[in-house]
């Protein structure tokens, strides 16, 4: 069964996009159908091909309406009923890899969570989380235990996004500790993912200065810290 969307812009994302795609099959239905009966019945096929053709021009459309309508609903319904449902207390424990129970960590089970929110459905879905700083109220910071990543919070689809990403293979040199004038920071430079973005249309892979303005430098040092632990364990 479909799992029905969690928020109003999740239902309309996927509303739009079954509305987009009942469209487009209704469309082409009208060229491919005939060809497919003509291929398997000559004119008799081709005469029917054209029949469904007509049919599904007016029927795709309106199932992908259909489904936008309910999409949205479905958004907006679970949307107004969060507020309403079982009051979360805490995040949930964050397990560690050797699946040893250990006492409930705040942190951890905070920084656990915002990666779950990214995970699903891309590559990073394996990654264990190693550690994390909350730059804003809409950014954070995460270190896995193969790449650090920026998450940001989209307003309006209503969920958190990966900004940008870089495996630690990629990061060319040990990160370095600025004063940037809004507050402590840390900067490295990383080659970008060569199959990705415009990278894949240059032949030398391109290298990344990135900057982390970090609220605090107690923050800042503690950040430096972990991310630096986590780069010479893998080089």
């Amino acid at each position: 069964m479909t799992q029905k969307p969690s928020h109003i812009g999740e239902g309309l994302a996927r509303g739009g996009k079954s509305l987009l795609e009942g469209f487009y099959h209704g469309v082409t239905g009208v060229l491919v159908k005939p060809i497919e009966g003509a291929v398997d019945d000559g004119v008799g096929g081709f005469l029917k091909g054209v029949g469904k053709g007509l049919v599904g021009v007016v029927a795709r459309p309106l199932g992908g309406l259909t489904d936008f309508v309910s999409y949205t609903i479905d958004g907006i319904h679970h949307h107004t009923m969060a507020d309403d449902g079982v009051l979360v207390l805490r995040f949930p424990r964050f397990i560690q890899p050797d699946k040893i129970l250990r006492p409930f960590n705040y942190r951890q089970a905070e920084g656990k969570y915002y990666l779950n929110q990214v995970a699903r459905g891309h590559h990073w879905l394996s990654d264990e989380y190693y550690y994390h700083q909350c730059l804003s109220s809409k950014s954070i910071f995460i270190l896995t235990d193969l790449r650090c990543m920026l998450l940001t919070y989209d307003d309006v689809l209503n969920h958190w996004k990966v900004d940008w990403s870089h495996v630690y293979l990629d990061i060319e040199k040990i990160p370095e500790v600025l004063d940037a004038g809004q507050g402590m920071g840390i900067t490295f430079s990383a080659y970008m993912d060569p199959n990705r973005g415009a990278s894949k249309f240059f032949k030398n892979r391109r290298k990344k200065n990135r900057v982390i303005i970090v609220p605090s430098r107690e923050e800042t040092k503690w950040l430096y810290l972990e991310f630096v632990k986590r780069l010479e364990q893998l080089h």
